[in-house]
């Protein structure tokens, strides 16, 4: 676990006076993390498979918080105030990044097919 706790202490130890701002930078680099997992997962996190890894990895980034950075949950206002004041900055940018990637990164060989028959109605 220490060299964990270090990776993190060190990754986001900027902000160790205000564990606000550490509680809200671990869950935007943890949808960072989900996002492109799941974009580059393809068909097998499309859909459902997709979104319980986002909440899977949401939980992740409250162990992350409370045992690895060790932010005591009554700084921030309590465990229910840990676990939804940042949610909706979490949900939004994962689905954001998530569809852009999806959208964005083409599985191989997905067009070829598509440019192959266009090609020869045109050539008909």
């Amino acid at each position: 676990m220490d060299p964990l706790k270090n990776l993190f202490k060190t990754m986001f130890g900027r902000w160790d006076g205000d564990p606000d701002n550490q509680d809200y930078y671990v869950k935007i680099f943890f949808a960072f993390i989900s996002a492109i997992v799941c974009a580059l997962g393809g068909q097998a996190f499309a859909g459902v498979r997709g979104l319980w890894l986002g909440l899977l990895i949401y939980v992740l980034s409250l162990f992350v918080i409370v045992y690895l950075l060790e932010i005591n949950p009554e700084e921030i206002g309590g465990r229910q105030k840990l676990i939804t004041k940042t949610l909706p900055s979490y949900l939004l940018l994962w689905v954001l990044l998530w569809s852009l990637l999806y959208g964005f990164v083409v599985p191989p060989g997905s067009f070829e097919g598509q440019i192959i028959s266009l090609l020869k109605n045109l050539a008909l």
